[in-house]
């Protein structure tokens, strides 16, 4: 029997879904730190001219697991804390950026943040990842 690859169509990075963000996110292993610039398009409104709080969400979170990727750390999330600072608005460049915490027997934290194009953070998030496997 033959495996069949599936195709990746995760709504966060996926460059094949194109009902999702297409996140281009890169991971300098340096720092641990994850980065990446972000335009988000109308049909992802909530309250006129402003981003769907539920996207700002997905954005942190899929920077965090970009983290793990990277790292080669299986997991899938555990824990995801959001504080919305200010309205982050449709069709306004963002910056994204995140980082490795710690990781503690199979739990990895990682922190990100999205800030506007004049330097404001519009959203912070916490994450705790549950390492897979035994």
């Amino acid at each position: 029997m033959k495996l069949v690859s599936k195709k990746n169509l995760s709504f966060g990075s996926s460059p094949d879904n194109n009902d999702g963000l297409q996140l281009r996110i890169t991971f300098d292993e340096d720092t641990k730190t994850a980065y990446g610039d972000y335009t988000c398009p109308a049909k992802f409104q909530g309250s006129p001219d402003t981003i769907h709080p539920g996207i700002i969400a997905t954005i942190l979170d899929e920077i965090m697991i970009k983290i793990n990727e990277a790292m080669n750390f299986e997991t899938m999330t555990g824990e995801l804390t959001v504080r919305y600072l200010q309205p982050a608005f449709i069709n306004e460049p963002l910056h994204l950026r995140g980082w490795f915490v710690k990781k503690n027997k199979k739990v990895i934290e990682n922190r990100a943040e999205i800030e506007n194009e004049i330097g404001k953070i519009v959203a912070r998030g916490k994450g705790k990842y549950m390492e897979a496997g035994d």
